[in-house]
């Protein structure tokens, strides 16, 4: 999985391994299993793995933004089957600049495409 990391400067290195530990998690089934074996591995309590969690951004390196190419920002592991199962992605921040006119654009070219 290519899943990249930018870490809080606060962060030691221990703490940045229970992060990537946590998004190396990849079956459909069991993910309270793999919560739980992380608390217990580190000696943590959920709240806290989750505090720790919310110090890392995390980006899904194969999935680009079509226009200006930054990453897809993961905000739960769900979003890596989603993530990749999408044809194109605009990020907020295209959108935003374009006033929307990205979407509406990418949507009236599904749309005539769709007509012809």
């Amino acid at each position: 999985m290519s899943v990249d990391f930018v870490f809080d400067p606060t962060l030691d290195n221990i703490t940045k391994g229970l992060c990537r530990e946590y998004w190396s998690y990849s079956s459909p089934d069991n993910y309270i299993e793999h919560v739980e074996i992380l608390c217990q591995s580190y000696g943590i309590s959920h709240a806290l793995l989750f505090n720790t969690l919310a110090k890392c951004q995390t980006y899904l390196e194969d999935v680009r933004c079509d226009f200006c190419g930054r990453p897809y920002e993961l905000d739960v592991l769900a979003d890596i089957p989603y993530a990749r199962s999408l044809r194109s992605w605009f990020c907020e921040g295209c959108i935003s600049f374009s006033r929307g006119q990205i979407t509406v654009g990418r949507l009236l070219s599904v749309i005539n495409y769709q007509i012809t």
